[in-house]
C-alpha cells in the first residue's frame, strides 16, 4: 500500500489547527518542490509537483521572484542562491607555495566578510589530486568552484566535472579553457618583466648582455607560458630583437629545486663574467635561480626577475647582494575582495564576463626599502 506524503498525513490535524496559515504552507510546499539550487522548473511543473492551483502557484512564484527567493529566466524558475549561506569551494595550488598561501588568506578574509562558507582543498601541485579535489567539491555541493592548479592536460577534465554538475567554475592565475578566468594578464606581466630586465641592461651593462635565460614550465600550458613570450617582447621593445643563439629556454617546472638544477647545469657552459638576464615563470623558479647563482660565488653577472610577488621573494630582493633585481607582483592581497565582487552575478545565475584581470606591478629593490 502506497504511503501518504507528510503533508497528507498531517492534513486532518491541520484543518483544526487555528494557527495554521494555508498560503504560507503553500509557499513552503512550492519552495520544497525544488530538489536543488541547480534545478529549474516551469509553472506547469510546479503545479504538477505541489497540487497548488495554477493561478495561486503563479502568484506565489511571482512574489518569491520579487523578494529574491527565486530567480526567473523566461518560463523557468530556480531557487536563489542568495537566500542561503553560500558555499564556495577553493582547490589551491599548494600549501607549500607562498603566493598560493597569500591568495588563500585573501579569499578567506573576503569570505568571512561576505558571510560565505569557503571550503578549501590542496591540489599539492599534482594533476591527479586536482581531479580528485574537483570530484570532492561536486560531492560537497558547492555553489561555486574556484580552481588554482598547474597542469594544462587535466584542465578540460576538471572543467567537465563541474560543467556536468552545473557548478560555475572560476580558474585562478592559470586559465582553464571553457571557464571564467580570474587573475593577471600573463602576457602583459611577462612584458613588464622583460622591460625591467632590459632597463637593467641599459643602466648596468650599456645595453649589452650575453644570454637571456627563460626558466619555463611547459606543463603549465600556453597561457602561462605567454609570460615568457611577454619577456621577449619587452626586451625587444627596449633593446631590439636579441639573436636567437643567446636565448635559452630551460624547463624549471615552476619548482625551486628543478629550476636551481637547470640553471646550475646551464651556468657550467658559460664563460666567466657573462652578463645574463633571467626571467622565472614564477617566484619559485626565480628563487631556485638565485640559489644556483649564489652557489657559483659571483662567477657571472646575472639579473633575475620573478613573477608572483610573494613575501619570500620580496625578502630576497631587499638584499643588495641578491641577483634578483625585482618581481612582477600579482597583488595576492587583492584577490579576495575583487573575486567576491566579480562572482555575484555568477551565483545569481546572471551572465558574467568571461574573465577579470587583476592589476600587476613591478616591484624593484628600491621599492622594497
Amino acid at each position: 500500500m502506497k504511503s501518504k506524503s507528510p503533508a497528507k498525513q498531517n492534513e486532518p490535524s491541520r484543518k483544526i489547527d487555528k494557527y495554521w496559515i494555508p498560503i504560507v504552507a503553500k509557499t513552503l510546499d512550492l519552495l520544497d518542490c525544488f530538489s536543488s539550487v541547480n534545478e529549474t522548473l516551469t509553472l506547469e511543473e510546479v503545479v504538477r509537483r505541489t497540487g497548488i492551483p495554477h493561478t495561486s502557484a503563479f502568484r506565489i512564484l511571482h512574489t518569491l521572484v520579487v523578494r529574491d527567493y527565486l530567480s526567473q529566466s523566461g518560463r523557468h524558475y530556480r531557487l536563489s542562491r542568495l537566500r542561503k549561506k553560500l558555499k564556495f569551494g577553493f582547490a589551491n595550488l599548494s600549501k607549500h607555495i607562498q603566493l598560493a598561501v597569500e591568495i588563500q588568506t585573501s579569499l578567506e578574509k573576503a569570505a568571512a566578510a561576505a558571510g560565505v562558507n569557503l571550503v578549501v582543498w590542496d591540489n599539492d601541485r599534482n594533476a591527479d589530486a586536482a581531479v580528485r579535489n574537483a570530484e570532492l567539491m561536486v560531492a560537497e555541493k558547492v555553489d561555486l568552484a574556484i580552481e588554482f592548479q598547474l597542469f594544462e592536460q587535466v584542465a578540460p577534465v576538471i572543467s567537465d566535472i563541474f560543467a556536468r554538475a552545473g557548478i560555475p567554475l572560476i580558474s585562478l592565475v592559470n586559465p582553464h579553457h571553457g571557464t571564467v578566468y580570474f587573475g593577471v594578464n600573463n602576457y602583459r606581466a611577462g612584458l613588464t618583466a622583460g622591460l625591467a630586465l632590459a632597463e637593467h641592461a641599459v643602466n648596468q651593462w650599456r645595453s649589452k648582455f650575453d644570454a637571456l635565460v627563460l626558466l619555463d614550465s611547459p606543463l603549465a600550458g600556453r597561457t602561462t607560458q605567454s609570460r615568457s613570450v611577454g619577456v621577449l617582447k619587452g626586451i625587444e621593445e627596449r633593446l631590439g630583437k636579441p639573436p636567437e643563439n643567446i636565448i635559452h629556454h630551460l624547463d624549471g617546472g615552476g619548482d625551486k629545486a628543478t629550476s636551481k638544477a637547470a640553471l646550475a647545469n646551464f651556468l657550467k657552459s658559460t664563460r666567466p663574467s657573462s652578463r645574463i638576464l633571467l626571467a622565472g615563470i614564477n617566484d619559485e623558479s626565480a628563487i631556485g635561480a638565485v640559489e644556483a647563482v649564489n652557489a657559483t660565488k659571483g662567477r657571472n653577472q646575472i639579473a633575475i626577475v620573478g613573477h608572483g610577488g610573494s613575501a619570500e621573494i620580496l625578502d630576497i630582493i631587499k638584499d643588495p647582494k641578491s641577483p634578483c633585481i625585482g618581481v612582477v607582483s600579482f597583488n595576492a592581497d587583492r584577490y579576495g575582495a575583487e573575486l567576491f565582487n566579480f562572482t555575484l552575478p555568477i551565483v545569481q545565475g546572471r551572465s558574467a564576463p568571461t574573465g577579470h584581470y587583476v592589476a600587476h606591478k613591478f616591484i624593484s629593490r628600491a621599492a622594497t626599502k
